[in-house]
């Protein structure tokens, strides 16, 4: 059984909270849920959606097609008319006036919202809660959850209010129930389950990772890790650091981690472009560092809420010179939780930049994620926080030792005898500054020597399914990807659906015997110049055998993949 809403209103009408109420409802009732936000750059005006889509059964991504479109303003009508299927419902507010013969096979319902409001002498505002329990009432699904659901929210505002709102949506229910027989029968199933966003699970795995400092500047669409994290700090101990720019933002999390604090920055691509300078000096100080990057539709300002894969080699090359790093993709809001985890675990056993490369598509849309604060471990590396015998008279500590492994032993302001300085330039074994030439070569050297151990990590990519042919895919597009799977499978068609999460280094030896399985590899990237299968023939020497480009601003749809 699968169904889905959407719900289409101006910006401030309230379709998000609608959206994501109505997703939690479900959520808490045990169902597999998926919440998909879209909205235009503007700070008033412009039309908003926001879609629901329920499943008692596994489902990865938004579809192309929807059952119910509720249209609080006239736009929806127009706007979401070509995601109508042949017998989907119409429930719009009964203020808008609608021609019904332009929607020949559709179930068409008026909802007086304000009628509701008016008669709870509540607040034009709860004409939301109308709308939600309209919705609940369409699929036969019982009251009551909801009307807890309003307790907890409101009553720190007062009884009042949550009376308010449980007599405006009790009202709709009824209303709704009089007015048209179910179209679907969905009741309660099971335990509920957590319903996040991808942003939410990434700061969450933070926090299980140990970060105590996240700075940022606000950038949609990293911006609501910081307003989560905001939520949490207290409880979790993390501090949260508005920057005055993205440039003191990154410094920010440099020092922080120079400190032994475990810290992350995040932004979109133009603050990432501010960061790269600082990017580098980390890297030569072999500081550790996470940087968190939400992609959206580029360059310049571009589309900024809408979602692109463009930023791969802009993370790839940030900084001048020649240095290590680790570049992640998770492809779904555990893997955001898990990986970020993981991604801290990375940047200070190996003393370099890890980047975590999101996008708007998965940041901002809601998932029912199952995450395990039991399964992250902690792995600091080679920290030295003690121990150490105190520096005799012109002694130096070897913070730059040049060791078989390429690792030096670190410490943090304050351990005796681990006193050194962090430079951004070349530098002696003891950290002081050089421009001895074979000294250079035996740093540099130094450094690349942890790729060997870099390779030894969970780093090839991930198969699902099996068949001849196989799909390619990176980062947030796994998604589409297996949704697209699980409806061709129902159609008796085998296809595999390759992920890299881990976009960079790649090991050669690694991934061509995985691809060399395969007949056929089709790769779907959600960019203009198929970025990621070019550093994949760069770095293996294996270009998928046809690859498809999607570049308009939306992630793919699984029907657009099977087509």
């Amino acid at each position: 059984m699968e169904f889905i809403f959407k719900l289409g209103a101006m910006a401030g009408e309230g379709a998000f909270v609608a959206g994501r109420t109505l997703g939690r409802v479900f959520a808490r009732a045990g169902y597999n849920v998926i919440g998909y936000p879209e909205y235009p750059s503007l700070i008033r005006g412009g039309h908003n959606s926001y879609q629901v889509a329920i499943s008692d059964k596994e489902i990865y991504s938004p579809k192309e097609k929807i059952d119910v479109l509720i249209a609080i303003n006239k736009n929806a009508l127009v706007f979401h008319k070509p995601s109508l299927k042949e017998n989907s419902v119409v429930v719009y507010d009964s203020s808008l006036a609608i021609d019904s013969s332009s929607f020949p096979s559709n179930k068409l319902v008026k909802v007086p919202a304000m009628k509701f409001v008016e008669e709870a002498k509540a607040i034009p505002k709860m004409k939301n809660t109308a709308y939600v329990a309209s919705s609940l009432a369409l699929v036969d699904f019982p009251l009551e959850i909801f009307l807890e659901m309003l307790k907890e929210e409101f009553s720190r505002k007062g009884e009042e209010v949550v009376e308010k709102n449980q007599k405006v949506a009790t009202l709709a229910y009824n209303y709704m129930k009089e007015s048209l027989p179910p179209v679907a029968r969905l009741h309660p199933i099971g335990k509920p389950k957590p319903f996040l966003s991808g942003n939410e699970a990434l700061a969450l795995g933070a926090i299980s990772a140990g970060m105590k400092l996240y700075s940022a500047y606000p950038m949609t669409p990293a911006s609501s890790v910081m307003h989560y994290l905001v939520k949490k700090q207290k409880n979790h101990s993390v501090y949260v650091f508005q920057a005055e720019d993205e440039i003191a933002a990154v410094n920010v999390a440099v020092g922080a981690n120079f400190a032994g604090v475990r810290a992350m920055a995040g932004t979109s691509g133009g603050g990432f472009a501010l960061m790269t300078e600082t990017v580098g000096m980390a890297a030569l100080a072999e500081t550790p560092l996470v940087l968190y990057i939400a992609q959206r539709v580029g360059p310049s300002t571009g589309m900024p809420t809408w979602t692109e894969q463009g930023d791969l080699f802009q993370v790839l090359g940030a900084s001048q010179g020649e240095f290590l790093r680790i570049i992640l993709a998770p492809g779904s809001a555990e893997e955001a939780y898990y990986l970020t985890a993981y991604a801290f675990n990375l940047a200070e056993k190996y003393q370099l930049p890890v980047f975590i490369l999101g996008d708007k598509f998965l940041a901002e849309s809601h998932f029912t994620a199952g995450i395990d604060e039991s399964k992250v471990v902690v792995d600091r590396g080679k920290l030295v926080l003690g121990g150490l015998e105190e520096l005799k008279p012109g002694e130096r500590f070897k913070r730059y030792a040049l060791v078989e492994d390429g690792i030096s032993p670190r410490t943090i302001p304050g351990v005796k005898g681990g006193e050194h300085v962090a430079t951004s330039y070349e530098h002696e074994e003891d950290s002081f500054t050089t421009e001895d030439f074979e000294m250079r070569v035996k740093q540099v050297d130094k450094r690349a020597r942890k790729l060997e151990l870099i390779e030894k990590e969970n780093n090839s990519p991930a198969i699902y399914g099996k068949g001849k042919r196989a799909v390619l895919v990176w980062g947030s597009q796994l998604l589409p990807a297996l949704e697209m799977q699980k409806m061709l499978k129902q159609k008796g068609e085998e296809i595999a659906v390759i992920h890299f999460n881990w976009l960079y280094p790649l090991f050669k030896n690694k991934i061509l015997p995985k691809l060399k399985e395969f007949e056929e590899i089709i790769a779907f990237e959600n960019n203009s110049t198929a970025l990621f299968s070019r550093l994949l023939r760069m770095e293996t020497s294996f270009f998928p055998h046809k690859v498809v480009l999607k570049y308009n601003g939306r992630q793919f749809f699984a029907e657009q993949m099977i087509r």
